[in-house]
């Protein structure tokens, strides 16, 4: 079991910081933006690419794609979204899902339509545990994990002690009540999708150390990252850090356990062992999904409106 903790924080380190940015925009301006996995393809090949063809060291390479990614996300808000600012909901989701499309085929014209990897070197610790057999994890999960941690901490000082943080919660909360205070909205707004962006190509990078990148990684894990937003409050970023929590535990403890006694105690002679295939991790996130969406819409940390 203490292997599927790891693959679970893991797992949460990832979808974490993509439903922040989800998470971020819909708090701030009422929509599902389907295109924000697509940021996360965007850094991680960006990084693949100065550190690869520039020659630049990863950790360097992966801090000036995610800076790019940032700039990037805001280009997309002043070319799309800023346009369509008083539009329904529906038509910002729409053209949200258009542009994914359009970048995500676009990586897959520029890098090929093959999964890639950085080239680091194949690298595992084994670690002694008292269980009866040892856990395996890598130096890159590990710097998933710390990386993941430290990105979160300084998310959570930058709302709760800095102006820029209440003037996004104030934003969030009531725009044109900011505005009226004298708080710059469209400032904070691209400030939220520069974070966002930023957010997403850091957690692209990271899912690249731990696998592969591929054109299609954002819809890879567009299921798991909106379950975790909404399954935590969607709109609330504390929200969304701990669904993807639970969705990281629930993918991989799913398919750890033996079902077949806890069948068997329900009445269904299904065998002594019986384990949920790996191709089959999303279906937990749909289940928690419907559950949060019967008993509690608003989410674990959502408000009633």
């Amino acid at each position: 079991m203490l292997q599927v903790v790891v693959d679970s924080l893991i797992r949460t380190a990832e979808l974490s910081l993509l439903a922040v940015g989800v998470t971020m925009t819909y708090g701030m301006l009422r929509f599902a933006n389907f295109a924000h996995l697509e940021f996360a393809a965007i850094g991680a090949y960006l990084a693949l690419a100065l550190s690869t063809g520039a020659g630049l060291p990863l950790p360097i390479a992966a801090a000036i794609a995610i800076v790019i990614t940032g700039f990037f996300g805001i280009a997309t808000d002043f070319v799309i979204f800023r346009r369509l600012r008083k539009a329904a909901p529906i038509m910002l989701m729409i053209a949200s899902f258009a542009l994914g499309i359009v970048l995500r085929e676009t990586i897959r014209a520029i890098w090929g339509p093959g999964g890639q990897s950085y080239g680091m070197p194949l690298v595992r610790w084994r670690v002694e545990t008292w269980e009866a057999r040892p856990l395996f994890i890598t130096p890159y999960q590990v710097t998933v994990i710390v990386t993941a941690i430290v990105a979160i901490v300084a998310f959570y000082v930058l709302l709760s002690r800095t102006r820029l943080g209440v003037a996004m919660r104030g934003t969030a909360e009531n725009a044109p009540l900011a505005q009226a205070s004298g708080i710059d909205t469209n400032r904070v707004i691209r400030w939220v999708w520069f974070i966002g962006a930023a957010f997403a190509a850091l957690g692209g990078v990271l899912v690249g150390l731990n696998t592969q990148i591929k054109p299609d990684m954002g819809g890879g894990l567009i299921i798991e990252v909106f379950a975790a937003a909404i399954l935590g409050g969607i709109g609330n970023p504390y929200g969304a850090m701990l669904g993807a929590l639970l969705i990281g535990f629930a993918e991989n403890v799913s398919v750890a356990i033996n079902w077949g006694p806890i069948l068997q105690w329900f009445g269904f002679d299904a065998g002594d062992f019986v384990f949920i295939p790996t191709g089959y991790k999303a279906a937990s996130a749909f289940v928690l999904l419907i559950l949060a969406l019967l008993i509690r819409p608003q989410g674990l940390l959502g408000a009633k409106r």
